[in-house]
């Protein structure tokens, strides 16, 4: 325990004869406060800007005190305490309010208000109690007795500013432990109190010296608290208690700046400010639920919501599906009680529900997170070559020479179809969502199970290549994890493991045929945007992404993709004025066609197949942009008449947004419209996809100049 105060020493005097302490606590947080050097206590403007804190605009911070003096006289329940300065001049440690409204009574009486049952006596005999031979730490203990532990609180940072205070000159001393054992007695507060209090305000203290600490106020001191009682985000910021510090500056600086308003400093910017992401201590609890979560955390950075990052953390649906699992096992409880008034129809209800909610065969569902892009901005090179090393019936094809415009053509079964999937799933990286979406669609089938996966998945992929000057490489093979906990139903796991010079990156998932699919992945982040159109698997989801970039993303024109898509559909049907997306009923959208002379509008599927195509691939470039576009059959259902066109506008689209464009086709007629169109023939290249004497798929290249020459010769030039 710290030392017994000496007796106090009980005097009264002249109500003018006490000064109000400029230093006290509960002005830390107050705007103007600035602390005062001793030789500045008695100063007259300090005191007048002291008394201005505590009596608050027109006195409204001691109206209770006054209105009580007037009724009840001044009642001594709680003792003034002062320090001795000498000259007959104190120094109030505590009760400073009463104090201050004592002196605002006295000027109302010596100006003749009524100060009603007050005695004017008290002015003249103030009674308080001084404390002989008093130091620092009993001063601070002593309003810690008051407003830590008693029943006149101060804030919460002023409280914390007190623990600090004390503790500050044994910080990073043998005593320190002895002296907090103390603090916690004396004060009648618990230990862990005492901690988190100081390891909220050394994290402030951080705030301060950063680049943000001139937007810090005492009102945000509880998200302080907030972040240092999350053990999730301790373990993020590599939390030190001995030092009460973080030792990842990196994760400290971009936490301060998901609190604080960040100046916009890029020139041409009108946007000024950004305000802070986090903006309540409560919403610290959901930060903590997905903190670890990188791809979340820069989906937040990116769209400045917490609320919308939580959600692609996958979080949400967790809570959910754990609420419902618990609410379904309560429900069985409760219904046992009453199975004798269960009827057959009762019966089957429940177990249809029941039959539907528990899986047979589970499916592989990945809910996708914010996926990072490695290239996404400037002026991007793309893919100059591609080695398919394995994938279905390729195997060590290599592709160089590769162009904005690359056309590739074939016999069946020449792999011209798995050609652009294994482009496609380069570009995709370790986004094992993706892989595992591409094989769905690959395999007709809207749910993709562990079983299924397990007998459509042969043989490893390895496929590599050269992407704006630097080497790429994805690599995905099914095995038998030695190390995991198998369970009855364990049936394999995937490794897709990827590579973009040096830095590499990995997902897992271990399937099962009944328990849900573990997934251990870093960060996901796809080489760039991607898309693949192809006339044997439709993704209505994928037109809905593609479309929402298209209303948005604009030429150096200042036109957006969907305005020159429908300007060319113009060309193709006069009547066509726009083309809207549009919710036909809940939950249900559809592209509606504004067209002329056409009282009612029509969805875009009452149109030709061809012109639903044009659509849907020309979507895709604004999607894609800075990217690559694979198109499968590029002359499905579209008319012969229409390819020049089509082909000069797809070139067109390729170069206003930078996408690199990888097209099959069996069509010779598709093929010359690229070079009839005379746009840009040396954007193109084109090669024949044959097979050897052992089998072996392997690719003719053609330039534009002799691509011209062949056609112009008639000669057969997709290898039948």
């Amino acid at each position: 325990m710290l030392e017994e105060f000496n007796e106090p020493q009980r005097i009264s005097r002249n109500i003018k004869n006490l000064f109000l302490d400029p230093n006290n606590y509960r002005f830390k947080d107050e705007v103007g406060y600035k602390p005062v050097m001793p030789e500045q206590l008695l100063d007259p403007v300090i005191q007048k800007r002291t008394r201005n804190f505590i009596e608050g605009h027109k006195r409204r911070n001691i109206t209770d005190l006054i209105e009580s003096f007037k009724s009840n006289g001044f009642l001594p329940v709680d003792v003034i305490q002062v320090r001795n300065l000498g000259d007959n001049n104190y120094l109030v440690i505590e009760g400073n309010r009463r104090v201050a409204t004592l002196k605002a009574l006295q000027e109302d009486y010596e100006n003749g208000l009524d100060i009603g049952q007050l005695s004017p006596e008290i002015f003249k005999k103030a009674p308080f109690e001084i404390h002989n031979n008093e130091d620092d730490k009993k001063h601070l203990i002593i309003m810690g007795l008051k407003h830590i532990s008693g029943n006149k609180k101060w804030s919460a940072y002023n409280q914390s500013q007190l623990i600090y205070d004390y503790l500050l000159d044994y910080w990073q001393t043998d005593a320190y432990w002895e002296k907090e054992e103390e603090l916690c007695n004396s004060l009648g507060v618990s230990k862990q109190r005492i901690r988190t209090s100081q390891r909220a305000h050394f994290l402030v203290l951080e705030y301060l010296r950063s680049d943000y600490g001139d937007q810090f106020v005492s009102d945000r001191y509880t998200t302080f608290t907030e972040i240092v009682t999350k053990p999730a985000i301790k373990e993020w910021l590599e939390w030190d208690d001995t030092r009460y510090s973080s030792r990842n500056e990196t994760n400290k600086e971009r936490l301060f700046s998901w609190i604080s308003r960040i100046d916009d400093l890029e020139e041409d910017s009108l946007q000024g400010e950004k305000e802070p992401i986090i903006t309540a201590y409560s919403q610290i609890r959901d930060l903590a639920k997905f903190i670890h979560n990188e791809s979340a955390l820069q989906y937040m950075e990116e769209t400045g919501s917490l609320a919308r990052a939580l959600v692609a953390s996958g979080e949400v649906e967790k809570v959910n599906y754990e609420k419902s699992v618990s609410d379904l096992k309560s429900a069985a409880k409760s219904l046992a009680s009453y199975k004798e008034l269960l009827t057959i129809d009762d019966i089957s209800e429940i177990n249809e529900s029941i039959s539907k909610a528990l899986p047979a065969n589970r499916d592989l569902l990945i809910h996708q997170t914010n996926v990072a892009y490695v290239f996404e901005h400037g002026q991007i090179k793309h893919f100059d070559e591609i080695t398919i090393s394995n994938y279905r019936v390729l195997k060590d094809l290599k592709l160089e020479k590769l162009n904005r415009i690359n056309i590739f053509a074939g016999f069946n079964n020449t792999g011209k179809t798995s050609l652009l999937e294994a482009v496609h799933l380069l570009t995709k990286l370790n986004d094992i969502s993706a892989c595992l979406e591409l094989l769905k669609l690959k395999n007709k089938t809207e749910k993709l199970s562990a079983t299924l996966l397990n007998n459509i998945f042969k043989d490893e992929v390895s496929i590599s290549g050269s992407f704006n000057a630097l080497d790429v490489a994805v690599n995905l093979r099914k095995y038998e994890d030695a190390d995991i906990d198998k369970k009855d139903d364990y049936i394999a796991s995937y490794e897709l493991a990827t590579s973009v010079e040096h830095d590499s990156l990995s997902s897992i998932i271990h399937t099962f045929a009944l328990n849900p699919m573990i997934r251990n992945a870093e960060s996901v982040k796809n080489l760039c945007y991607s898309a693949i159109k192809s006339p044997y698997f439709y993704s209505f989801n994928e037109v809905l992404k593609t479309h929402e970039r298209s209303v948005r993303v604009k030429d150096l024109s200042g036109k957006t993709a969907i305005q020159l898509i429908v300007e060319f559909l113009k060309n193709i049907d006069k009547k066509i004025k726009y083309i809207e997306l549009t919710q036909v009923e809940e939950g249900i959208k559809r592209f509606i066609v504004d067209a002329e002379e056409l009282s009612d509008n029509l969805d875009i599927t009452h149109y030709g197949e061809g012109l639903q195509r044009i659509f849907e691939i020309a979507l895709a470039f604004a999607y894609c942009r800075n990217g690559v576009l694979c198109v499968d059959e590029f002359e499905t259902a579209i008319h012969y008449s229409l390819l020049v066109r089509f082909s000069q506008f797809v070139q067109e689209l390729a170069v206003k947004f930078n996408v690199q464009v990888f097209i099959t086709t069996h069509s010779k007629e598709c093929i010359s419209a690229f070079i009839e169109n005379d746009y840009l023939n040396d954007d193109i290249s084109f090669f024949t996809l044959v097979r050897d004497k052992q089998n072996k798929v392997q690719s003719i290249y053609y330039d534009a100049q002799n691509l011209q020459s062949s056609l112009e010769n008639d000669l057969e030039i997709r290898g039948w």
